[in-house]
């Protein structure tokens, strides 16, 4: 969470992942996801400053690890693109196309 100041200096704490879009004319508009819009003192400059300070404490272990800090969770993976099936292949089926066969080659059920 975040605290930002409304208009009327009442101090309000936003999830920024609930941000869609901000304004800045002439006073900062927050575009929520939900549809709500909510008018903040600090400037744009400002709130993008804040936003991305959350996003180093969220993905922080250590703060003394390095000048980013430790990054938390899985590293980013490359999803293996899975064999083709034809349609007539039940559900399930192990038979797929084969890396060397050539692009648009069938091949019959009992064949190789």
């Amino acid at each position: 969470m975040i605290k930002l100041t409304r208009l009327n200096n009442h101090i309000v704490a936003i999830n920024p992942d609930h941000i869609g879009w901000a304004d800045a004319t002439p006073d900062t508009t927050l575009f929520m996801i939900g549809g709500e819009k909510i008018i903040v003192r600090e400037t744009l400059d400002e709130l993008i400053e804040q936003i991305i300070e959350f996003r180093r404490r969220v993905r922080m272990t250590e703060p003394s690890a390095d000048r980013l800090g430790t990054l938390e969770g899985d590293p980013p993976r490359f999803a293996s693109v899975p064999a083709a099936r034809r349609l007539s292949d039940p559900p399930g089926s192990i038979r797929a196309r084969r890396l060397s066969d050539p692009p648009g080659s069938i091949r019959l059920r009992g064949g190789t």
